[in-house]
């Protein structure tokens, strides 16, 4: 393939609906028919080099199949079962190996729920053929069997030459937001801006744009500026300014009145020199690193 566009970004902890991901592809909802494998287990956007993979967990799909995939949290690490007589010589799972595709992950534990939550990009694959499993009228068959971790974030655990003050990362950016929500009153920010919830969907929490979701959105004491906060558990990158200035701008263009500014806050744990090169010249959006530390007292 050629002229293949860049890599979706999913926020890892998000919730997102088929449509969701297709919007995201294509500018436009999964139409009701003529979308294919959109409604299987696995498919690569066109012109794209993502393979997106919805798991059912625990539940049987919608085709009836109940695939045994399991997902440990703890360790991070995935079983996923491909199609009914799939196997690791098929042109998607060699893709995979060659790493000319990027794997991402979505699960949903309950088949009535039409959200999956966003586990993140697969790495570390290791196929086993010919895994006995059922079609959806009962009858054996076989099909891939597939392991592998799904982290990309960096180590949590502290290395030997760290302190036991230094700072530890979040295992998902929704721990985070959750952190800075719950924390909202005693942050800086909180003594500027008020949390926004007027506009954001009771349900999933989130305040969604025509590209993705906020992860957090305030406004100011005295209603002149909003501001759209991007959360990154680790490092951030210049990527995420491209991402932060189209939720501006859709806040600018469908929310904000003429007279209301938008500015931008990005939140991760490391900078690098790409992300201060591109801020540099934006002076409406600005980052900072959390760091959190804890200490043992003897009583």
């Amino acid at each position: 393939m050629t002229n293949l566009r860049e890599s979706q970004e999913f926020k890892k902890g998000s919730l997102y609906t088929r449509s969701d991901i297709y919007n995201l592809y294509f500018g436009e909802p999964l139409p009701l028919k003529g979308t294919g494998n959109w409604t299987s287990g696995y498919v690569q956007p066109a012109n794209s080099k993502d393979l997106i993979v919805f798991m059912n967990i625990d539940v049987a799909g919608k085709s009836g199949h109940n695939y045994p995939n399991k997902y440990n949290s703890q360790t991070k690490t995935i079983e996923w079962f491909g199609k009914t007589n799939s196997h690791s010589q098929q042109p998607t799972f060699q893709k995979i190996l060659n790493k000319e595709i990027i794997p991402h992950f979505f699960a949903r534990w309950d088949n009535k729920q039409r959200e999956y939550l966003y586990l993140g990009i697969g790495k570390n694959f290791q196929y086993e053929d010919n895994f006995p499993t059922k079609t959806s009228e009962g009858k054996d068959s076989k099909c891939l069997k597939i392991t592998l971790n799904c982290d990309d974030s960096e180590n949590i655990l502290l290395s030997d030459d760290q302190s036991i003050n230094d700072s530890f990362n979040f295992q998902m950016e929704k721990h985070l937001e959750e952190f800075i929500i719950e924390n909202w009153n005693s942050l800086d920010i909180g003594k500027e801006f008020n949390l926004n919830e007027e506009y954001v969907d009771k349900r999933r929490k989130k305040f969604r744009t025509d590209t993705g979701e906020i992860d957090i959105f305030a406004l100011s004491k005295d209603k002149k500026t909003f501001l759209v906060i991007e959360l990154k558990k680790g490092r951030l990158n210049d990527k995420v300014v491209g991402q932060i200035q189209r939720y501006m701008g859709f806040i600018k263009a469908e929310v904000a009145n003429k007279d209301q500014k938008v500015k931008g806050l990005i939140i991760g744990l490391k900078e690098d020199l790409g992300l201060q090169r591109a801020i540099s010249i934006n002076p409406d959006i600005e980052y900072r690193i959390y760091k959190i530390s804890f200490e043992l007292f003897k009583k």
